[in-house]
């Protein structure tokens, strides 16, 4: 039984007439150029959820705290006065190139995902009904543990995904909104207590605080089981804040997994300061090369073309050629029976048989996560990586497989789910 609950949450003041310049990513997401253009707006509130590289742990909480303390008195941030459930509506586009890279059925022209946030009571993953699907950073857990209980706060929602098949509760939410997506229609009596936009994507937040509908929300989600798509490290962290320190619930979105504006992606995969002998021997001894060419149409094609649970296939690029690797099926056969797994495979054979070996998985210098393929090339053509390995998409039937009926993780990076949320949208205080 997921046990959910409303809340007062807490948002830049609606009164700031430059909240968008507030806003930046999720943490994870940010690099070292990004970091540079948030935090130049002293008020931006990456200075309270993400470090920047060289900065010690400590010395960011230190200074997070006092951010927070500050952006509090200025009141930037201010608490809402009646607990809720809240409406997250993100509507986005993707650019041609991505677009390119995805089936055309999952090809549209704008994308306009709800979600719906509300505090939800912390369990063991795996041991009752909200469960994982990667593997995480124990590094990363850690630091965003002390973070969290320094200064008190969820900074933003983690994104978990539920099946609906009647579509009950989107349905309830477009109802009381008063408009069917992808259309938006801002109404006098129900207006956004956000509506703000980050890099071209737009993002609105409505309150709901009818006694009726909470209640039928609750009722509609006790017998669902729940499935983290983006947040693993925070739910992590929260799960120790709940054994150490007695925090029970965490702010949590929840997403209808047939909700055709959720979008499943591939993490490709960058290597670079590896043994390049080693790493051509390490695919010639697992793999068959079946195409080399440019990037086009047809690279995809065959590429995400599959016969059957044992064919692995992946793109690589080393800076000269284009190729399609296909595992030899007899050895993934013994893999998937070793390990108890059949979903996932091309991630699994990659990181076994070549980053593993080459690189080591752990190795974040030497191995860097990408969202697309043009970004994957220009990491080998411009930064000095020695490859790029380019993955399939996995499907929302593959995940919900490997986490409800496998039980197993998937390596790390492996599902790029869009979109994502917004720091700054939504805080909650504990």
């Amino acid at each position: 039984m997921v046990t959910i609950k409303p809340f007062k949450s807490m948002i830049l003041n609606p009164e700031l007439t430059h909240r968008d310049e507030l806003l930046c990513p999720v943490y994870d997401t940010i690099d070292e150029t990004e970091y540079a253009r948030y935090g130049n707006e002293k008020n931006n509130v990456i200075h309270i959820t993400s470090r920047r590289d060289g900065i010690r742990t400590n010395e960011f909480i230190g200074s997070a705290k006092k951010s927070l303390d500050r952006f509090i008195k200025e009141k930037i941030l201010v608490e809402r006065e009646h607990p809720a459930f809240y409406i997250y509506g993100i509507k986005y586009n993707l650019p041609e190139n991505m677009l390119g890279e995805m089936p055309d059925i999952d090809q549209r022209n704008v994308y306009f995902a709800f979600g719906l946030v509300a505090l939800t009571k912390v369990e063991e993953p795996g041991e009752g009904d909200i469960v994982g699907h990667e593997r995480i950073f124990k590094k990363h857990t850690v630091e965003r543990y002390d973070l969290m209980k320094a200064l008190g706060m969820n900074f933003s929602p983690i994104v978990a995904e539920y099946n609906m098949p009647g579509h009950d509760i989107n349905n309830m939410l477009e109802d009381y909104l008063g408009f069917r997506r992808p259309d938006l229609i801002l109404r006098d009596d129900r207006p956004p207590l956000a509506d703000l936009t980050l890099n071209g994507i737009r993002h609105l937040l409505w309150e709901i605080t009818d006694p009726d509908i909470i209640q039928n929300i609750r009722k509609l989600m006790s017998d669902k089981r729940v499935m983290i798509l983006d947040g693993h490290h925070r739910y992590t962290a929260t799960r120790e804040l709940n054994i150490a320190d007695n925090v029970e619930y965490t702010m949590m979105m929840f997403m209808e997994g047939g909700d055709r504006a959720l979008l499943l992606l591939p993490w490709h995969r960058c290597v670079r300061q590896v043994d390049v002998t080693g790493l051509r021997s390490q695919v010639r001894e697992h793999f068959d090369t079946i195409w080399k060419g440019e990037l086009n149409a047809e690279f995809y094609d065959m590429l995400q073309a599959k016969e059957d649970d044992y064919d692995v296939r992946i793109g690589l690029y080393d800076g000269n050629e284009f190729c399609i690797l296909k595992a030899h099926k007899d050895e993934v056969a013994g893999l998937s029976a070793r390990l108890g797994e059949k979903v996932g495979l091309d991630n699994i054979s990659l990181n076994e048989w070549i980053i593993g070996p080459c690189a080591g998985d752990n190795n974040a210098n030497q191995v860097v996560f990408v969202g697309s393929t043009a970004e994957a090339i220009r990491k080998v053509d411009k930064h000095g990586f020695n490859a790029a390995f380019l993955m399939r998409p996995l499907t929302i039937e593959d995940v919900e497989y490997k986490a409800h009926v496998e039980m197993k993780n998937f390596p790390q990076k492996s599902t790029l789910f869009l979109p994502k949320v917004a720091e700054g949208i939504m805080m909650r205080r504990f």
